[in-house]
């Protein structure tokens, strides 16, 4: 096993490549099919949409509704903790195949989810996948699926990766980007749940500007405490957005291809992008409209002495594989520190100043860590899934391994941890698991059948909430 920590700066470069290398850049491929031509997504005006042996692990009481979880790893800090507890075993109760949806003009043919669930105070399950719809789904209570409450699709657009975020007054915001290369569109709308009836309220969209990450980009945003919303575009433009729909303001940054833009309680926007770094971005002064860079932290300067597992990118879809940036999004601890994985398989802390404080070598493999770590209630432990060796817990303090959980396959999923210490994570082969954050041992583990890539969402009512790469959002509830 090479699981090092470093804290020492290193800047060697040191590539190979590795026997397996072909099978793991074809996984990466799979999350990337080509896109439509450009099109130009459906504009303001209103929408039609369509009706429709474990260890102990002792959860907490919870209220009957609540925040749900309204952002990817459910707050600003992507500190993935939920307020709820989840199942300690499972069963599958319901689930809606995205198959019956009907969806002229796709932004891509593959019914693949890949973006998360956000998940409403009343229970609503808000998720999209690769053909380019939004659903909004409710749990009847009985039967075996859930029921559709409406859809929104935009002509020829993709969410791709992309979780949408839910305000407080239940608008919807969702990053859809249609067509290809540098002329592709990234554009950010907020919608709103009919009253009655299926009639989707586009209540606006606003053009984030153009590009994408050498293919399909599906990057999910952030919503801040005043309800700004804060959002990347594919060719790496950050725009910070009012709940009215105006730019309060922009900053350039790099490449992203499904990165969710964390923030810190200073103001800083931090976001990682495939050209290399990771960019923290401080929003302007008072009446300006541009951000600056304060500083950027280059991963390829900051290596550990074990090689690294890189194969050449030679073309989209394939991205990641050769050990360049981070396609993760960064976790925000209480003190500002930044935690982060990259393509190059290294974890890392980093200080609000933009200076490493550690570095933790997981297993080498292509385009090594693309989770989000959960944090854990104390801030003591960060808890995020690699391409290889499972589910990785180190500690906060100087990143050396607290334990790890090994899982066949890739880890995707960013993990998810819930009241009681128990975390949720998927593999590329299929599993659901939940294990003990105080051990690393296995709690239950569900075979789906079918590749997990979200990251889990917890519901109020401790039923769990997945989708699969063959297009089925399952509700895993409590047995």
């Amino acid at each position: 096993m090479n699981s090092q920590v470093f804290t020492s700066r290193n800047g060697r470069r040191r590539f190979f490549s590795a026997a397996g290398a072909a099978a793991a850049a074809s996984t990466l491929a799979a999350c990337n099919m080509q896109s439509a031509p450009a099109a130009t997504p459906t504009p303001a005006p209103a929408t039609p949409g369509t009706a429709g042996p474990a260890a102990t692990v002792r959860p907490t009481t919870t209220a009957p509704f609540g925040p749900g979880k309204p952002m990817y790893q459910m707050d600003a800090q992507h500190t993935g903790r939920s307020p709820y507890a989840g199942p300690r075993q499972v069963t599958l109760a319901r689930s809606f195949d995205f198959g019956s949806v009907e969806t002229p003009n796709p932004g891509n043919p593959s019914r693949d989810i890949q973006s998360s669930a956000a998940i409403g105070p009343d229970g609503t399950v808000y998720i999209g996948n690769h053909m380019g719809n939004l659903v909004a789904l409710r749990d009847p209570g009985s039967g075996t699926a859930l029921t559709l409450h409406w859809k929104f699709h935009p002509d020829s657009g993709s969410s791709f990766h992309g979780t949408p975020a839910i305000g407080r007054d239940g608008t919807v915001y969702i990053h859809f980007a249609a067509g290809g290369g540098a002329e592709a569109l990234n554009t950010l709308y907020a919608l709103k749940a009919p009253a009655t009836g299926s009639e989707v309220q586009v209540v606006w969209s606003v053009d984030l500007g153009p590009g994408q990450a050498g293919g399909p980009t599906g990057n999910s945003p952030t919503l801040g405490p005043d309800d700004t919303i804060y959002a990347v575009s594919g060719g790496g433009r950050l725009s910070a957005v009012a709940p009215d729909g105006t730019v309060k303001w922009s900053a350039p940054a790099g490449p992203a291809v499904k990165v969710a833009p964390a923030l810190a309680a200073d103001g800083t926007v931090y976001t990682t992008s495939l050209d290399g770094k990771l960019y923290a971005i401080a929003p302007p002064a008072a009446g300006a409209k541009e951000g600056t860079t304060k500083w950027t932290f280059d991963f390829g300067q900051n290596l550990g002495p074990t090689p690294l597992v890189t194969a050449p990118v030679t073309g989209p879809p394939t991205r990641g594989q050769d050990g360049v940036g981070s396609g993760a999004a960064p976790t925000i601890g209480p003190d500002g520190t930044i935690y982060v994985g990259a393509n190059n398989s290294n974890f890392y802390a980093i200080a609000p100043d933009g200076k490493r404080k550690w570095l933790f070598e997981a297993e080498r493999e292509l385009a090594g860590i693309w989770t989000a770590a959960a944090l854990s209630a104390d801030n003591s432990t960060l808890y995020f899934g690699a391409n290889k060796g499972g589910i990785y817990a180190v500690r906060a303090a100087d990143g050396s391994l607290r334990w790890r959980h090994d899982i066949f396959g890739s880890v995707y999923s960013s993990p998810a941890l819930d009241n009681g210490g128990l975390l949720f994570t998927g593999s590329s082969i299929g599993h659901v698991l939940g294990i003990d954050a105080a051990s690393g041992r296995a709690v239950f583990d569900f075979d789906a059948n079918a590749g997990i890539w979200t990251a889990p969402a917890i519901r109020h009512d401790g039923s769990l909430v997945v989708g699969d790469r063959n297009g089925r959002v399952m509700l895993l509830a409590p047995r």
